[in-house]
């Protein structure tokens, strides 16, 4: 057997495994030995079976057993003479294997880069520490108010109105003649409504309609519909209004309280700041996490595995194709992502990539020299938090990572990048900044995503200016450093 590198191109490397037509017989002829040593044929004792007859039984068995063998012993040797750290399991290529003919066959291998880490000490970041006032839980209350409904039927009959919450029986039938696929029975909230929604007409004629009204009327579907038997055609939607329902209005008193089981308003209140308290810390964390990954990003630039470049720009590509899709649809494109031309997209998608797999080996290089690691009572901790949030199925999702490592590897990803996050941060500068929510809110606006970035009146120094604010997610702030794409949405 004869091993010969091909070709090496940074992390990169190619061997060619051959052996002559005479190895491999013989290595056959050694398989069907041992196979006949063993094998059990009616009409021959074991180890006196004639050789033509191992051949027309276990010929195909002993062929890939010899060839199987020549690779192992190839795959040894390279890695004895070359020390080789794999980003990915080798790609092997058989190129001759038959029977009159030489053994070939070439191994890539793409190996993990050498990384020299440097002094944690020059890193200078902000940790935001956030006092939460009484206005803020005042606030927060506010909002839960205002987002709390619940629905009760006029004290005298009515039409329809905004605000209303309207359960219709409907069925819709294709220009084609086709019924369509609706629920039978649905409950339409009345305002605000989507323009853009091929149902709009039918929610408009609702205004003002009665308990026990009927009326049809006509839907079109745009192109870009998302059930394909729908999209571009027209159907004609026949309705009946069976209820009509007011919303409650509540007030910040005990008997909203109880609406959250809790006994009274103040108990509410206390519980609502340790909400906020919580939110606030994580992302004030979040915060600081995402400014060392882009010091972190600044500082290292050493080669990336290709493949495992394409691999995570396969993933970002495909998601981000989906949200767009979705974002057409729903009529919130982005300006900035509408304007661009794919290859554009392309380019700015790549090198998201490239930054998650940079930072993605850097974390793991660190967790390895470091000995950063989980403990069991942490990792079982993760997989029972994830089972809770779906408890009618907990037993199958706790079966789900004890036999799955991989799945067990990707959930528990995230909370060893904060171990090694925390360990980088312990050998930094690290400066304390007291902050009040509001600021909080407005500091991290257009670094990590939250649920603040809608509201009114949080504006950066780039948006007084009349820049746009926008925040392109290049690390897993709720995952790990591989995480998802840059929303196509508005934010």
């Amino acid at each position: 057997m004869q091993i010969a590198k091909v070709f090496s191109e940074k992390l990169k490397y190619q061997f060619k495994i051959t052996a002559p037509l005479k190895e491999l017989q013989e290595r056959v002829n050694a398989q069907l030995g041992k196979i006949g040593s063993k094998a059990k044929i009616p009409g021959f004792r074991p180890g006196k079976i004639p050789e033509a007859v191992l051949k027309q039984r276990y010929g195909a068995e002993a062929w890939e057993n010899a060839g199987n063998s020549l690779l192992r012993e190839g795959l040894t040797q390279i890695y004895k003479e070359h020390k080789f750290r794999n980003a990915i399991d080798p790609v092997i290529d058989v190129v001759s294997f038959e029977d009159g003919k030489d053994f070939e066959c070439t191994v890539t291998f793409e190996i993990l880069p050498e990384i020299e880490v440097k002094n944690f000490k020059d890193i200078s970041v902000e940790l935001l520490s956030v006092e939460v006032s009484d206005k803020d839980v005042e606030e927060r209350l506010e909002k839960i108010r205002a987002e709390h409904t619940k629905y009760q039927a006029p004290s005298q009959a009515r039409a329809a109105q905004k605000g209303d919450l309207v359960s219709v029986k409907w069925a819709g039938t294709l220009e084609d003649g086709k019924r369509m696929e609706l629920p039978q029975q649905y409950q339409i909230l009345l305002g605000p409504e989507k323009e853009n929604s091929p149902f709009a007409p039918i929610v408009k004629t609702l205004y003002g309609k009665k308990v026990g009204d009927t009326f049809e009327g006509k839907v079109h579907f745009s192109k870009e519909e998302k059930v394909p038997e729908l999209a571009g055609k027209k159907a004609t939607v026949s309705v009946e209004v069976q209820k009509i329902e007011e919303p409650i209005t509540f007030k910040l008193d005990n008997t909203f309280a109880k609406e959250y089981k809790v006994e009274n308003i103040e108990e509410l209140r206390k519980s609502v700041r340790g909400a906020v308290e919580h939110e606030s810390k994580k992302i004030a964390y979040l915060y600081t996490k995402r400014k060392l990954l882009d010091i972190l990003d600044s500082q290292y630039d050493f080669d990336l595995p290709p493949t495992m470049v394409e691999n995570e720009f396969k993933v970002i590509w495909e998601q981000l194709q989906r949200e767009l899709a979705d974002a057409r649809a729903n009529g919130e494109l982005d300006e900035d992502e509408e304007q661009k031309t794919e290859d554009e997209l392309k380019k700015d998608y790549e090198k998201i990539a490239k930054r998650r797999v940079r930072l993605g080996l850097l974390i793991s290089h660190l967790a390895e020299i470091n000995k950063l690691k989980l403990s069991d009572e942490e990792v079982r901790a993760a997989v029972f938090q994830e089972a809770m949030r779906y408890p009618s199925q907990a037993d199958d999702v706790i079966k789900h990572y004890v036999n799955n490592n991989q799945a067990l590897k990707n959930l528990v990803a995230p909370l060893l990048e904060d171990k090694v996050v925390d360990f980088i941060l312990g050998k930094s500068k690290v400066t304390e900044r007291n902050v009040d929510f509001p600021t909080l809110k407005m500091v991290v606006r257009g670094v990590i995503p939250t649920p603040y970035d809608d509201e009114e009146g949080l504006e950066t120094p780039s948006e007084k200016k009349g820049q746009k604010a926008k925040s392109v997610e290049t690390s897993k702030e709720k995952k790990s450093t591989a995480g998802k794409a840059k929303p196509a949405k508005k934010k």
